[in-house]
């Protein structure tokens, strides 16, 4: 893994076995370098990353969250980041939120937010939030089909 020094800037290439052995030195300036190790994956035995990210997709539109960009909201009005007007559709209806490394959709709106997650059942969220897993589709307000224009699909990448 790549690993850029917070002090003088280089890039250091770090081995998951050096990441996991404790902490490494920037190679020009010697500074200790800050990082979160990977971590094994127990289904593929291979490392993965710490830093997971939700790809959105809203007809054309795609957002990225992730770490560095921790909240997308959802409603009908334009100061939205996914814009979905429809009667049911609260002004600010939901939001997804990345923290350490999960991935939440939240509602707090009137009529609520249903997400379909990949092998699971819907879920109809009324205020409350429910953490996302793998890929699946979020609809504001009432269910709708997969191939809606109003429905967002989201798919988390590790």
């Amino acid at each position: 893994m790549i690993v850029f020094c917070e002090e003088c800037g280089e890039r250091n290439n770090i081995s998951p076995e050096q990441a996991k052995a404790g902490p490494n030195r920037c190679q020009a300036c010697n500074s200790i370098l800050r990082y979160t190790a990977p971590t094994l994956s127990p289904e593929t035995g291979t490392f993965r990353s710490p830093y997971a990210k939700t790809e959105l997709r809203l007809g054309d539109r795609v957002i990225e969250i992730s770490q560095t960009r921790p909240t997308v909201t959802m409603g009908r009005q334009e100061h939205n980041d996914l814009e979905i007007v429809d009667t049911r559709v609260s002004r600010s209806h939901a939001r997804i939120e990345y923290r350490e490394g999960k991935f939440f959709v939240i509602d707090h709106s009137t009529n609520g937010t249903f997400v379909l997650m990949k092998g699971k059942q819907g879920i109809n969220l009324k205020n409350s939030e429910v953490e996302l897993e793998d890929s699946g589709i979020i609809t504001l307000g009432r269910k709708l089909p997969p191939d809606s224009p109003k429905t967002v699909h989201f798919a988390i990448k590790r």
